[in-house]
Order: structure tokens, then C-alpha cells, then sequence
């Protein structure tokens, strides 16, 4: 016997293909990740069932597409297999955290959410599939929909940059662009493109935003906070902001039919996996200023409500106006407004702790002014 899944129980039929998506094949009962990794080797071994494959019988279905679409998304195989993996491995719920341990001034924000519009990404597996069908990210060991980490922090911080850069650029001038771009820089760690000698990317088009002169006080507070001289570069470092990823717990389909100019007829559908509005995540977001170990009670305390007060504006932005999806200025990747939220924090010193609770993303500002430290 081959150990090798793909020759183990490999398939050309359309017959196999019809036992693969049942999920009783070869007398063997295969769970819906694996149906679909193996939907991909029939794909690639029969050019002809590909389209059966996807879409299985135009009358009666099928196929790919049985497992992950349905009227009712909750319904579909693939959501009952990923709402056992949630109650099995808590994949759901808000993570915990001993604040206590923490230094002082640190908080955690979280809340759960649903998607007002669909959620669309790209996933890293090269053999889907096919060609036609666009994964969305999935976790690699459980194959649940998810939003990383580090896209979290790429889209906050865009999120950031264009509404308190952005939108406020006649506002503000040099000195006071580069006093915030300093803070967001503090939040997030050193900004894409920062290469000695030259910026580019992300740095790049702040400089150009700011202006010669934000750009020169920028460098120079950079430089005065990490004690460095004149002529030294600008130095890589980590930000006060620690991300958790996102774990969501449906998956849909969305299909884009390019039309041909000439006969005004479909030509090849594109099917484009998605987390259908409705669904739910959450987000948790862990703020620690190890930078300011050392420092002044008061100044940690002002620091701290700074920096959740700015973080809270991204993030309200971020969910209900940008979205943090992609194809998000079609309208794609935006949240309900409705969520259930806390935000904790400590003042180390007192041993005592806050929690303050939220119910909607559009008074997350107003909720942050009065969190104690």
C-alpha cells in the first residue's frame, strides 16, 4: 500500500468524484478537507472532469462546490466540519492573558464580530482545486478560514496612516506629522522600506506625504528616543503592539463570469472562496509598552490611554469604513457594528485592574476616553 494520499486513493471518474464528495469512498469515511485535496489530484490526473470536479452535474450538482455552497451557509459540509474543529479546540472564543505579568500600563482589547460583507484572501496552497477556484486562507493544520496575525497588523497600520496622516495632512504641520508618525512608528515597529541611505514602499510615500521638513524631525526624534547619533541609520525594532489571528467560522463561494466582449456570453466562471457575511471572528489586540520600563508612573499612564485612544479610531475605521479584506474598496471585508468587547488593562503598581466592555465598533473611541489605568 502507497502512502501517499494522492495515489492511495486517487480517482479519474466521475464516478469517484461522486463517492469522494458523498464521503464514503473506497469504504473509507473521509473528512471534507481531505475530499477536497483530493478533488484536486482527480483534477489534475483527467483534464476532462475538471469542470466536473467543480461544479459535479449542471441538473444535479456537486462536486467542490456542494461542500462549501449552500442557500444556508451553516448548513454546507465544510461549515459543520469547521464548527466541530471550534468546539473541540476553543478556536472561537476570546483568548485569555494574565495581565498581572505584564509590565505596567500594558492592555488587551478584544471583541467578537460579524462580517457585514464577505471576506476574501488568498491562501498559500499551490495544488487546489483548480486553476479556477481561489482558496481563502485557511489555517494549516485545521484548514479553517482565518486572518493572520500579520495582516492585522498590516491593515491597522495602513488604517492608522490614513486617518491620522492621511485625512489630517492640511492640519498638521511638519512638526506635528512627524510627532505622529513617530507614535504610530513606536506602535507598529519600524516602517517598510527604512534601508540605510534610502526609504521606499510604506516609508517612502510618508515622506513624500509629509513633506523634506517632517521627513528631517521625523529622522531626528527616531533618533533622540533610540539614542542614536547623527549619523546613524535608522534601526529595525519591534512595536508595542502584540496581534492574534482570526479564526472564522464559515466558508462560502462567490463566482466572477467574465463576459466576452463580442458574443456578450460567460466565458469561464472564476470561483473566489469567501467568509460569507454573517460570520464571526474575533479579534484580540495585546498593547505592551516595554519601552517604557523605568519611566515615571504618570508618563506610562498618559502613554498608554495615547496610544488606546489612537488604536481604537484605526480600529473602528479599520472595521466598519476600509474593511480588512481583500478587494475591500468594492466594499469587501467591513464588520457589523455590533460586537461583544472589553478592553483590560492594569496599573502594575496598584495591582489593580479595569474592564471596561463595549457593544458597538462606531463608540469605541467615546468607550476608550474613560478606561482607567
Amino acid at each position: 500500500m502507497s502512502y501517499d494520499l494522492y495515489v492511495a486513493l486517487g480517482g479519474e471518474s466521475q464516478k469517484d468524484i461522486h463517492e469522494l464528495v458523498s464521503g464514503e469512498y473506497r469504504d473509507l469515511s473521509v473528512d471534507v478537507t481531505t475530499r477536497v485535496r483530493l478533488l484536486a489530484g482527480i483534477a489534475a490526473r483527467n483534464e476532462q472532469v475538471k469542470e466536473y470536479v467543480i461544479v459535479g452535474d449542471r441538473k444535479r450538482g456537486g462536486g467542490y462546490k456542494s461542500l462549501v455552497h449552500a442557500a444556508d451557509p451553516d448548513r454546507t459540509p465544510y461549515a459543520e466540519e469547521i464548527e466541530n474543529v471550534f468546539e473541540t479546540f476553543g478556536l472561537l472564543a476570546l483568548p485569555t492573558l494574565s495581565l498581572e505579568i505584564l509590565p505596567t500600563g500594558s492592555w488587551f482589547l478584544q471583541f467578537q464580530f460579524a462580517l457585514a460583507k464577505p471576506y476574501i484572501s488568498k491562501d498559500d496552497d499551490p495544488f487546489y482545486v483548480a486553476e479556477s477556484v481561489n482558496p481563502v486562507r485557511k489555517d494549516k493544520v485545521f484548514k479553517v478560514p482565518m486572518m493572520s496575525s500579520a495582516s492585522w497588523k498590516g491593515l491597522l497600520r495602513w488604517t492608522a496612516m490614513q486617518v491620522r496622516l492621511c485625512e489630517r495632512k492640511r492640519e498638521l504641520t511638519p512638526d506635528a506629522f512627524a510627532d505622529e508618525r513617530l507614535a504610530q512608528t513606536l506602535l507598529f515597529g519600524d516602517e517598510k522600506g527604512e534601508e540605510p541611505g534610502k526609504t521606499k514602499d510604506f516609508a517612502a510615500y510618508l515622506d513624500d506625504l509629509g513633506g523634506k521638513e517632517a521627513r528631517r524631525l521625523y529622522a531626528q526624534k527616531v533618533r533622540e528616543y533610540f539614542h542614536l547619533d547623527e549619523k546613524d541609520d535608522l534601526l529595525h525594532h519591534s512595536g508595542r503592539l502584540m496581534f492574534y489571528p482570526t479564526f472564522f467560522n464559515l466558508i462560502d463561494v462567490e463566482v466572477i463570469n467574465p463576459h466576452s466582449r463580442k458574443t456578450k456570453a460567460g466565458t469561464h466562471p472564476i470561483y473566489l472562496e469567501c467568509v460569507p457575511a454573517g460570520a464571526t471572528g474575533s479579534f484580540s489586540l495585546l498593547y505592551v509598552p516595554f519601552d517604557l520600563i523605568g519611566q515615571p508612573g504618570d508618563t506610562v499612564r498618559a502613554q498608554a490611554q495615547a496610544d488606546l485612544r489612537l488604536i481604537a479610531e484605526a480600529v473602528s475605521a479599520m472595521m466598519l469604513t476600509y474593511g480588512f479584506s481583500a478587494k475591500r474598496t468594492s466594499g469587501y471585508g467591513t464588520a457589523r457594528d455590533e460586537i461583544t468587547g472589553r478592553v483590560s488593562t492594569t496599573w502594575a503598581g496598584e495591582r489593580n485592574f479595569e474592564r471596561a466592555t463595549f457593544e458597538q465598533l462606531v463608540k469605541l473611541v467615546q468607550g476608550v476616553q474613560d478606561v482607567r489605568f
